[in-house]
Protein backbone atom coordinates (compact mmCIF):
# COMPACT_ATOMS: atom_id res chain seq x y z
CA UNK A 1 0.00 0.00 0.00
CA UNK A 2 1.44 3.42 -0.93
CA UNK A 3 2.76 5.59 1.91
CA UNK A 4 2.27 9.34 2.02
CA UNK A 5 5.74 10.10 0.63
CA UNK A 6 4.87 8.02 -2.44
CA UNK A 7 2.36 10.75 -3.31
CA UNK A 8 4.91 13.58 -3.42
CA UNK A 9 5.20 13.50 -7.25
CA UNK A 10 1.41 13.71 -7.49
CA UNK A 11 1.34 16.62 -5.04
CA UNK A 12 4.02 18.49 -7.02
CA UNK A 13 2.08 17.89 -10.24
CA UNK A 14 -1.08 19.22 -8.61
CA UNK A 15 0.64 22.37 -7.38
CA UNK A 16 1.89 23.07 -10.90
CA UNK A 17 -1.71 22.77 -12.12
CA UNK A 18 -2.78 25.33 -9.53
CA UNK A 19 -0.08 27.79 -10.60
CA UNK A 20 2.33 27.07 -7.74
CA UNK A 21 5.18 25.29 -9.57
CA UNK A 22 7.91 26.40 -7.14
CA UNK A 23 6.01 25.44 -3.98
CA UNK A 24 7.19 22.29 -2.22
CA UNK A 25 4.40 20.21 -0.62
CA UNK A 26 4.81 19.14 3.01
CA UNK A 27 3.16 15.84 4.01
CA UNK A 28 0.45 16.18 6.67
CA UNK A 29 -1.47 12.91 6.74
CA UNK A 30 -2.94 9.98 4.86
CA UNK A 31 -6.30 8.49 5.77
CA UNK A 32 -9.16 8.52 3.28
CA UNK A 33 -7.51 11.43 1.51
CA UNK A 34 -3.82 12.31 1.25
CA UNK A 35 -3.15 15.81 2.59
CA UNK A 36 -0.19 18.16 2.10
CA UNK A 37 0.54 21.70 3.22
CA UNK A 38 1.67 24.14 0.56
CA UNK A 39 3.31 27.44 1.54
CA UNK A 40 2.96 29.75 -1.46
CA UNK A 41 5.58 32.41 -2.32
CA UNK A 42 3.14 35.19 -1.39
CA UNK A 43 2.92 33.89 2.18
CA UNK A 44 -0.46 32.15 1.74
CA UNK A 45 -0.72 28.63 3.09
CA UNK A 46 -2.89 26.07 1.31
CA UNK A 47 -4.10 22.57 2.09
CA UNK A 48 -3.66 20.24 -0.86
CA UNK A 49 -5.96 17.24 -0.76
CA UNK A 50 -5.66 14.20 -3.04
CA UNK A 51 -9.15 12.75 -2.82
CA UNK A 52 -9.92 9.10 -2.17
CA UNK A 53 -10.57 7.38 -5.54
CA UNK A 54 -14.18 6.43 -6.17
CA UNK A 55 -15.67 8.31 -3.22
CA UNK A 56 -16.96 11.45 -4.93
CA UNK A 57 -17.23 12.20 -8.62
CA UNK A 58 -16.07 15.57 -9.93
CA UNK A 59 -19.56 17.22 -9.98
CA UNK A 60 -20.04 16.43 -6.29
CA UNK A 61 -16.62 17.85 -5.41
CA UNK A 62 -17.34 20.99 -7.43
CA UNK A 63 -20.65 21.32 -5.56
CA UNK A 64 -18.68 21.19 -2.29
CA UNK A 65 -16.84 24.30 -3.50
CA UNK A 66 -20.11 26.07 -4.33
CA UNK A 67 -21.47 25.33 -0.86
CA UNK A 68 -18.39 26.51 1.02
CA UNK A 69 -18.28 29.68 -1.10
CA UNK A 70 -21.87 30.39 -0.02
CA UNK A 71 -21.03 29.68 3.63
CA UNK A 72 -17.97 31.92 3.53
CA UNK A 73 -20.09 34.71 2.03
CA UNK A 74 -22.53 34.16 4.92
CA UNK A 75 -19.75 34.84 7.42
CA UNK A 76 -18.73 31.31 8.42
CA UNK A 77 -15.13 30.22 8.74
CA UNK A 78 -14.88 27.37 6.22
CA UNK A 79 -12.38 26.15 3.61
CA UNK A 80 -12.38 28.22 0.42
CA UNK A 81 -10.83 26.89 -2.75
CA UNK A 82 -8.34 28.02 -5.37
CA UNK A 83 -8.92 27.32 -9.06
CA UNK A 84 -6.33 25.81 -11.39
CA UNK A 85 -4.62 27.86 -14.07
CA UNK A 86 -7.34 26.70 -16.48
CA UNK A 87 -10.16 27.81 -14.16
CA UNK A 88 -11.15 24.38 -12.81
CA UNK A 89 -11.69 23.61 -9.14
CA UNK A 90 -9.85 20.29 -9.34
CA UNK A 91 -6.97 18.73 -11.24
CA UNK A 92 -6.58 15.03 -11.98
CA UNK A 93 -3.06 13.83 -11.25
CA UNK A 94 -1.36 10.41 -11.59
CA UNK A 95 -0.89 8.57 -8.29
CA UNK A 96 0.49 5.20 -7.16
CA UNK A 97 -3.03 3.93 -6.35
CA UNK A 98 -4.45 0.94 -8.23
CA UNK A 99 -6.87 3.38 -9.90
CA UNK A 100 -3.88 5.33 -11.25
CA UNK A 101 -5.05 8.85 -10.42
CA UNK A 102 -6.79 11.12 -7.92
CA UNK A 103 -8.59 14.44 -8.04
CA UNK A 104 -6.59 17.17 -6.32
CA UNK A 105 -8.09 20.26 -4.70
CA UNK A 106 -6.51 23.25 -2.98
CA UNK A 107 -8.13 25.10 -0.06
CA UNK A 108 -7.00 28.00 2.09
CA UNK A 109 -5.26 26.86 5.26
CA UNK A 110 -6.77 28.70 8.23
CA UNK A 111 -4.41 29.05 11.22
CA UNK A 112 -5.46 27.48 14.50
CA UNK A 113 -6.12 24.05 15.98
CA UNK A 114 -8.99 21.65 15.96
CA UNK A 115 -11.25 21.16 18.95
CA UNK A 116 -10.06 17.54 19.10
CA UNK A 117 -6.44 18.68 19.39
CA UNK A 118 -7.38 21.12 22.15
CA UNK A 119 -9.44 18.83 24.39
CA UNK A 120 -8.10 15.39 23.49
CA UNK A 121 -10.17 12.66 25.16
CA UNK A 122 -11.47 15.00 27.87
CA UNK A 123 -15.23 15.56 27.87
CA UNK A 124 -15.40 16.96 31.40
CA UNK A 125 -16.97 20.27 32.52
CA UNK A 126 -13.99 22.31 31.32
CA UNK A 127 -14.85 21.30 27.73
CA UNK A 128 -18.57 22.08 27.89
CA UNK A 129 -18.23 25.75 26.86
CA UNK A 130 -16.54 24.51 23.68
CA UNK A 131 -19.45 22.19 22.97
CA UNK A 132 -21.87 25.05 23.60
CA UNK A 133 -20.00 27.13 21.03
CA UNK A 134 -19.98 24.14 18.65
CA UNK A 135 -23.77 23.95 18.95
CA UNK A 136 -24.02 27.61 18.00
CA UNK A 137 -21.67 26.99 15.06
CA UNK A 138 -23.88 24.22 13.68
CA UNK A 139 -26.94 26.42 14.10
CA UNK A 140 -25.19 29.14 12.07
CA UNK A 141 -24.40 26.56 9.40
CA UNK A 142 -28.00 25.38 9.24
CA UNK A 143 -29.31 28.94 9.12
CA UNK A 144 -27.04 29.59 6.15
CA UNK A 145 -28.13 26.50 4.21
CA UNK A 146 -31.82 26.19 5.13
CA UNK A 147 -33.05 28.83 2.68
CA UNK A 148 -30.21 28.63 0.16
CA UNK A 149 -31.16 27.67 -3.37
CA UNK A 150 -28.13 25.94 -4.92
CA UNK A 151 -27.26 26.79 -8.53
CA UNK A 152 -28.08 24.53 -11.44
CA UNK A 153 -25.93 21.43 -11.57
CA UNK A 154 -25.38 21.28 -7.81
CA UNK A 155 -25.19 17.67 -6.68
CA UNK A 156 -24.53 16.06 -3.32
CA UNK A 157 -25.66 12.72 -1.94
CA UNK A 158 -28.72 12.36 0.31
CA UNK A 159 -28.52 11.12 3.88
CA UNK A 160 -32.22 10.41 4.12
CA UNK A 161 -33.72 7.09 5.20
CA UNK A 162 -32.44 5.41 2.04
CA UNK A 163 -29.00 7.03 2.26
CA UNK A 164 -28.52 6.09 5.91
CA UNK A 165 -30.27 2.75 6.25
CA UNK A 166 -31.69 1.68 2.89
CA UNK A 167 -30.61 -1.27 0.78
CA UNK A 168 -27.48 0.56 -0.42
CA UNK A 169 -26.63 3.20 2.20
CA UNK A 170 -23.92 5.73 1.59
CA UNK A 171 -21.53 4.24 4.17
CA UNK A 172 -22.25 0.62 3.37
CA UNK A 173 -24.51 -2.23 4.48
CA UNK A 174 -23.47 -2.16 8.13
CA UNK A 175 -25.79 -5.09 9.03
CA UNK A 176 -24.41 -7.38 6.33
CA UNK A 177 -20.63 -7.33 6.63
CA UNK A 178 -18.29 -10.34 6.30
CA UNK A 179 -16.66 -9.50 9.66
CA UNK A 180 -19.93 -9.91 11.63
CA UNK A 181 -21.03 -12.93 13.61
CA UNK A 182 -24.61 -14.19 13.26
CA UNK A 183 -25.56 -12.57 16.59
CA UNK A 184 -24.04 -9.28 15.48
CA UNK A 185 -25.93 -9.40 12.18
CA UNK A 186 -29.18 -9.95 14.07
CA UNK A 187 -28.42 -7.07 16.43
CA UNK A 188 -27.56 -4.66 13.63
CA UNK A 189 -30.60 -5.72 11.60
CA UNK A 190 -32.78 -4.91 14.61
CA UNK A 191 -31.07 -1.56 14.94
CA UNK A 192 -31.60 -0.86 11.25
CA UNK A 193 -35.32 -1.64 11.53
CA UNK A 194 -35.55 0.65 14.56
CA UNK A 195 -33.98 3.69 12.89
CA UNK A 196 -35.95 3.19 9.67
CA UNK A 197 -39.19 3.26 11.67
CA UNK A 198 -38.04 6.45 13.40
CA UNK A 199 -37.03 8.05 10.10
CA UNK A 200 -40.48 7.40 8.65
CA UNK A 201 -42.00 9.57 11.40
CA UNK A 202 -39.72 12.57 10.81
CA UNK A 203 -41.31 15.67 9.34
CA UNK A 204 -38.30 18.00 9.42
CA UNK A 205 -37.13 18.99 5.92
CA UNK A 206 -33.75 17.93 4.61
CA UNK A 207 -31.19 20.72 4.29
CA UNK A 208 -27.51 20.77 3.41
CA UNK A 209 -25.55 19.60 6.45
CA UNK A 210 -21.86 19.08 7.16
CA UNK A 211 -22.44 15.41 8.14
CA UNK A 212 -18.98 15.00 9.71
CA UNK A 213 -18.78 17.80 12.30
CA UNK A 214 -16.94 15.83 14.99
CA UNK A 215 -14.40 17.72 17.13
CA UNK A 216 -11.53 16.98 14.71
CA UNK A 217 -13.40 19.00 12.07
CA UNK A 218 -14.22 21.96 14.33
CA UNK A 219 -11.46 24.56 13.89
CA UNK A 220 -10.53 27.11 16.54
CA UNK A 221 -8.88 30.06 14.82
CA UNK A 222 -8.25 32.92 17.21
CA UNK A 223 -11.62 33.76 18.76
CA UNK A 224 -13.57 32.14 15.92
CA UNK A 225 -14.89 28.61 15.50
CA UNK A 226 -15.19 27.19 12.01
CA UNK A 227 -15.72 23.93 10.17
CA UNK A 228 -13.26 22.09 7.95
CA UNK A 229 -13.48 18.99 5.73
CA UNK A 230 -16.78 19.20 3.87
CA UNK A 231 -16.04 15.92 2.08
CA UNK A 232 -19.21 14.32 3.49
CA UNK A 233 -21.56 17.32 3.19
CA UNK A 234 -24.98 16.16 2.03
CA UNK A 235 -28.70 16.70 2.07
CA UNK A 236 -29.75 15.47 5.49
CA UNK A 237 -31.62 16.07 8.71
CA UNK A 238 -30.09 18.85 10.85
CA UNK A 239 -30.18 16.72 14.00
CA UNK A 240 -27.80 14.23 12.39
CA UNK A 241 -25.18 16.99 12.35
CA UNK A 242 -25.70 17.50 16.08
CA UNK A 243 -25.43 13.78 16.78
CA UNK A 244 -22.11 13.55 14.91
CA UNK A 245 -20.67 16.40 16.97
CA UNK A 246 -21.86 14.85 20.25
CA UNK A 247 -21.11 11.19 19.48
CA UNK A 248 -17.62 11.13 21.02
CA UNK A 249 -19.12 12.17 24.37
CA UNK A 250 -22.24 10.01 24.24
CA UNK A 251 -20.90 7.30 26.59
CA UNK A 252 -19.65 9.75 29.22
CA UNK A 253 -21.31 9.72 32.68
CA UNK A 254 -22.07 13.45 32.42
CA UNK A 255 -23.28 13.32 28.83
CA UNK A 256 -26.69 14.81 29.73
CA UNK A 257 -25.04 17.95 31.07
CA UNK A 258 -22.67 18.28 28.11
CA UNK A 259 -25.57 17.72 25.70
CA UNK A 260 -27.59 20.36 27.53
CA UNK A 261 -24.86 22.97 27.10
CA UNK A 262 -24.51 22.04 23.44
CA UNK A 263 -28.26 22.43 22.83
CA UNK A 264 -28.29 25.78 24.64
CA UNK A 265 -25.69 26.99 22.15
CA UNK A 266 -27.68 25.71 19.19
CA UNK A 267 -31.03 27.04 20.42
CA UNK A 268 -29.56 30.50 20.93
CA UNK A 269 -29.07 30.72 17.16
CA UNK A 270 -31.76 28.45 15.71
CA UNK A 271 -34.91 26.80 17.12
CA UNK A 272 -34.70 23.14 18.03
CA UNK A 273 -37.46 20.69 17.06
CA UNK A 274 -39.85 19.76 19.84
CA UNK A 275 -38.55 16.19 19.84
CA UNK A 276 -34.87 17.17 19.79
CA UNK A 277 -33.80 14.75 22.53
CA UNK A 278 -35.60 11.82 20.92
CA UNK A 279 -34.08 12.63 17.55
CA UNK A 280 -30.63 12.88 19.08
CA UNK A 281 -30.98 9.44 20.66
CA UNK A 282 -31.67 7.63 17.43
CA UNK A 283 -29.29 9.74 15.35
CA UNK A 284 -26.54 8.85 17.85
CA UNK A 285 -27.42 5.21 17.21
CA UNK A 286 -27.38 5.89 13.46
CA UNK A 287 -23.92 7.45 13.77
CA UNK A 288 -22.66 4.26 15.45
CA UNK A 289 -24.18 2.10 12.72
CA UNK A 290 -22.67 4.33 10.07
CA UNK A 291 -19.23 4.03 11.68
CA UNK A 292 -19.45 0.23 11.56
CA UNK A 293 -19.94 0.38 7.79
CA UNK A 294 -17.29 3.09 7.44
CA UNK A 295 -14.66 1.17 9.44
CA UNK A 296 -15.30 -2.11 7.65
CA UNK A 297 -14.53 -0.42 4.32
CA UNK A 298 -11.31 1.24 5.51
CA UNK A 299 -8.97 -1.29 7.15
CA UNK A 300 -6.01 0.76 5.97
CA UNK A 301 -7.24 3.61 8.20
CA UNK A 302 -8.74 1.92 11.29
CA UNK A 303 -7.16 -1.52 11.32
CA UNK A 304 -8.66 -5.00 11.60
CA UNK A 305 -12.23 -5.52 12.89
CA UNK A 306 -11.07 -6.77 16.28
CA UNK A 307 -9.58 -3.31 16.88
CA UNK A 308 -12.81 -1.33 16.40
CA UNK A 309 -15.77 -3.71 16.24
CA UNK A 310 -16.27 -4.67 19.93
CA UNK A 311 -16.66 -1.09 21.13
CA UNK A 312 -19.10 -0.12 18.38
CA UNK A 313 -21.20 -3.26 18.80
CA UNK A 314 -21.43 -2.56 22.55
CA UNK A 315 -22.61 0.99 21.82
CA UNK A 316 -25.36 -0.39 19.58
CA UNK A 317 -26.53 -2.77 22.33
CA UNK A 318 -26.63 0.00 24.91
CA UNK A 319 -28.45 2.38 22.56
CA UNK A 320 -31.09 -0.18 21.61
CA UNK A 321 -31.70 -1.03 25.26
CA UNK A 322 -32.16 2.67 26.00
CA UNK A 323 -34.50 3.24 23.05
CA UNK A 324 -36.63 0.14 23.64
Amino acid sequence: MPEILDYLPAARSALRAFGLPETEPHPIGKSENVVFRADAPDGTTWALRLHRPGYHALPALESDRLLTAHLAASGLLVPTGLRTTTGAWYAEVPTPDPEGSRLAGLTLWHPGQTLADLIGDDRGPATWPWFERSGALLADLHNATADWIPPAGFTRHRLDAEGLGGDSPFWGRFWDLPCLTDDERNLLSQAREHVLIRFSALTDPLILIHADAHPANVLISGDTLGLIDFDDCAWGWPMFDLAVCLWSASSEPDFAQLRGRFLVGYAAQRPLPDDALEQLDFFLLMRTLMLIGWCADRPEVVGAPEEWKPGLIDKVRVALAHLS
